[in-house]
């Protein structure tokens, strides 16, 4: 029986030793107000959830329309974008589970956010050397809590069985599991089919799905 598991990205294999604040005023040399970083945050995840092309850059622009601190803001964005990136870390151990599955499973990354940039951090870490495929929100018009974008993981990698592992119940869980999922909930405490407080409990959870 082919099973193929899906593995959430930011959060679940990749996280984030610096806060985002730190991060944005490193782009820009600066230090900023609420009111500047507040603005960024809402326009960068408002463009991110409507789809939309350059988030980064849309947000920067907004950004330094209320700054006292002038700045390029495209340059801004360019340095943001890899700054955030170079801040990004790998779960290790996750890695080491998702590189063992894929010996005898179909394994991918289904995760919302810009292409480019979940492109970037999968090179990195090189977690396209083991995944099947990966499946970026913004490229393919549709973003998690949504089905269609679990409908098409299920066509591009099919199997008789569908597992998916991530950090966010609503988001991750719950529709992966209205979309015929099983599901892992890293961390969680809500109704998965199971749940790992760590990423290092995940294999013997993930033995008892493949059962």
């Amino acid at each position: 029986m082919s099973v193929a598991i899906f593995f959430d990205l930011d959060g679940t294999l990749i996280t984030y030793p610096e806060d985002f604040r730190t991060l944005f005023e490193e782009s820009i040399g600066s230090t900023v107000s609420d009111e500047v970083f507040d603005l960024y945050v809402d326009k960068l995840f408002q463009s991110i959830e409507n789809l939309e092309d350059s988030p980064y850059q849309k947000a920067f622009r907004e950004a330094e329309k209320v700054s006292d601190i002038s700045f390029d803001a495209d340059k801004a964005a360019e340095k943001y974008i890899e700054i955030e990136l170079n801040a990004t870390e790998l779960n290790q151990n996750l890695y080491n589970l998702m590189k063992k599955l894929s010996e005898e499973h179909s394994v991918g990354i289904l995760t919302n956010g810009e292409g480019r940039v979940q492109k970037k951090k999968v090179k990195k870490h090189e977690i396209s050397d083991v995944a099947d495929d990966i499946i970026i929100s913004n490229e393919v018009g549709s973003r998690k809590p949504d089905q269609e974008i679990f409908q098409i993981a299920k066509d591009r990698l099919q199997a008789d069985n569908y597992i998916y592992i991530g950090d966010t119940y609503e988001e991750d869980i719950e529709p992966a599991k209205e979309a015929g999922f099983k599901t892992i909930y890293i961390s969680g405490e809500n109704e998965a089919d199971l749940q790992a407080r760590n990423p290092n409990s995940l294999a013997n959870l993930l033995n008892l799905l493949l059962d």
